[in-house]
């Protein structure tokens, strides 16, 4: 295919027939009835003829962002390939079952059963470039599902395979945490509202827990409903259970639980663990292993032993414990968060064989929104797509 270039979405790059092309490399090696074949299910570029002043969408076409060469100037569409052959005025070479299937979608289900060496991919079974599918469809065979990005699948839902938990978040919300060096993140839906009631430390932590919650929120499909379990104890000289395995509780009413307490007086970290040991055995379900958030500026000692009886607890009763402890406070206040996940670590990872379901740690990290909490241990399930590739004359 003489004077063509190939577009790459996102910088990748892509492989036919043992030869990786990137953007802007020539088309030249490749024959034009060949290409559509090696690509599978996949999308032509063109150069947009929609009206500027106008909404530039279709049913066979999806409007592109990106900056795409030759002629980085002007705008580029992602177009069917029953749209491209249109344009051309030439005939489809292609059959019609080609056709069909360069029709649909195409994205894959992630999940690990298609993953493995010889499995098969699961596509999407809609038009290429359909609107997000909505949540609460289902098939009478009870089989497929709507991934988290609006995707169908005949396949299983993956989310029901994966483990579910118990996690237990314990928040400090002692007098440090009224220290306003730390704040709640900014730009989301609930800024202001926290900021209104706590714009410290212990605001901080309701920002961050916020966004974890949604962030898991939006791996729920379908009409299924959380599987995981929510706990939360707060803590500084005295406990408070404020919630208790939930499996109902949005993030907005989450969050409203834990708005209306004030951050003041000292700190145990010991009371706090032991609370959450009494909490983690009244709950214990086979089907759901603990998992144990720890937020707090670290401005406490801990005692080995109540970390290693929280987490051996654990174990006895069949699943090792996750801990992670967060700090929202300096460095140098660090040391017990650090020993306590240094402890649960060790001890997780000498757990006997037959007691673990899977592999487990326990760390320690400073700020929740330094990390993927929702992603190091709760899957979120969306679709995988190879990046766009396609051809256009130079």
């Amino acid at each position: 295919m003489e004077n063509t270039k190939w577009v790459v979405e996102a910088s990748s790059t892509v492989e036919l027939l043992g030869r990786r092309f990137a953007g802007r490399d020539g088309g030249g090696p490749q024959l034009c009835n060949m290409v559509c074949s090696q690509l599978g299910r996949h999308a032509h570029i063109d150069f947009c003829r929609t009206n500027p002043s106008h909404i530039c969408q279709g049913p066979d076409w999806e409007h592109s962002e990106e900056i795409v060469y030759p002629q980085p100037d002007r705008k580029k569409d992602w177009i069917s390939h029953a749209l491209y052959w249109a344009r051309t005025g030439f005939k489809d070479p292609y059959s019609r079952e080609e056709q069909t299937e360069f029709s649909k979608c195409d994205a894959r289900c992630a999940g690990p059963e298609h993953r493995e060496t010889g499995a098969q991919s699961s596509y999407c079974t809609l038009p290429l470039f359909h609107p997000p599918h909505p949540q609460n469809w289902s098939v009478s065979s009870g089989m497929g599902h709507v991934s988290a990005d609006g995707h169908s699948f005949e396949c299983a839902d993956p989310a029901l395979s994966r483990p579910a938990y118990h996690v237990i978040f314990v928040l400090d919300r002692s007098g440090s945490m009224a220290y306003r060096d730390r704040t709640p993140l900014f730009g989301t839906p609930v800024t202001s509202k926290i900021i209104n009631h706590h714009n410290n430390r212990y605001g901080a932590v309701l920002s961050s827990l916020f966004q974890f919650w949604t962030s898991r929120a939006a791996g729920i499909t379908g009409s299924s409903s959380r599987r995981d379990s929510y706990s939360i104890i707060l803590f500084n000289l005295d406990v408070q259970v404020v919630l208790e395995n939930d499996f109902n509780s949005d993030p907005n009413t989450l969050l409203s639980y834990l708005l209306g307490s004030t951050a003041h007086g000292g700190t145990s970290f010991d009371k706090a663990l032991t609370a959450t040991r009494a909490l983690m055995e009244s709950h214990w379900s086979s089907d759901r292993s603990p998992v144990v958030i720890f937020l707090s500026d670290g401005e406490c000692g801990v005692s080995d032993e109540v970390v290693d009886d929280l987490a051996r607890r654990a174990i006895a009763l069949g699943k090792p414990l996750s801990l992670y402890t967060i700090s929202f406070g300096t460095e140098s206040y660090s040391t017990s968060l650090r020993s306590m996940a240094r402890i649960a670590d060790e001890i997780g990872q000498n757990a006997p064989r037959d007691a673990l379901t899977r592999p487990v740690t326990s760390t320690y990290c400073n700020a929740i929104n330094t990390i993927q909490l929702a992603e190091t241990f709760l899957d979120i399930a969306e679709s995988l797509r190879n990046p766009r590739a396609s051809l256009i004359r130079s």
